[in-house]
């Protein structure tokens, strides 16, 4: 399980666990006694308590209690059948784009994308979707908030990119993202702090790799 906090502190693997029992019945979920033991001891009294209330929002998810709370499936299924996905931190000032393995669930402060590829790490990583996010983003408090509605929906992707643009980008993509993988193990602080480098004078490998693949 990540949260966009654990992309930009460059850990690049899920430092934590979660249940997730998908869409299973309560009968199939109970098979797993351990796990299921677990969320009637954490979960099922603060869901007893709100349904009671019936003032929560989410005061009719007791039927389903031992399942996620809008458990996005159709991401998930979609996500699963690749090997990998993009995400971003869905509240950042410059979205920093990383590839996460599709075992791993996106937590909701994770925006996730269901692509693969070079090509579209690229584009998403580009200056042009860079500028294209401050124009669109909303704001959540002072912060700029990354919406697929109004920010990836919008974007005027390439229309006809020729193979030799597509590859050249792709190439740009993957000696970018080598560049920080090695950059931030003598960097304290991840990728948060390696790309603030950017806002310094004088020469710097990863604006020289940005200017590349733009």
């Amino acid at each position: 399980y990540m949260v966009g906090d654990d992309i930009l502190s460059g850990l690049g693997t899920a430092p934590r666990w979660i249940i997730d029992f998908g869409v299973s019945d309560i009968l199939r979920a109970q098979s797993f006694s351990k796990p299921f033991g677990h969320l009637k001891t954490t979960v099922l009294p603060a869901m007893t308590k709100a349904a009671s209330e019936a003032k929560s929002e989410r005061a009719t998810s007791i039927q389903q209690w031992w399942l996620h709370w809008r458990g996005r499936a159709e991401l998930l299924a979609t996500i699963t059948g690749l090997p990998r996905y993009l995400a971003c931190s869905r509240v950042t000032k410059r979205p920093l784009f990383a590839f996460i393995d599709s075992s791993v669930r996106p937590g909701d402060a994770l925006q996730a994308f269901a692509l693969a590829d070079d090509y579209s790490f690229g584009i998403l990583q580009s200056q042009a979707h860079y500028l294209w996010f401050h124009a669109k983003c909303s704001n959540m408090k002072s912060d700029p908030r990354y919406t697929s509605e109004s920010v990836f929906h919008s974007f005027p992707w390439p229309q006809s990119p020729s193979p030799a643009q597509i590859e050249a980008v792709a190439a740009a993509s993957v000696a970018l993202r080598h560049l920080r993988a090695e950059s931030i193990k003598s960097t304290d602080g991840g990728l948060r702090v390696l790309y603030r480098t950017l806002d310094l004078p004088g020469k710097n490998p990863l604006k020289d790799a940005h200017d590349v693949l733009d």
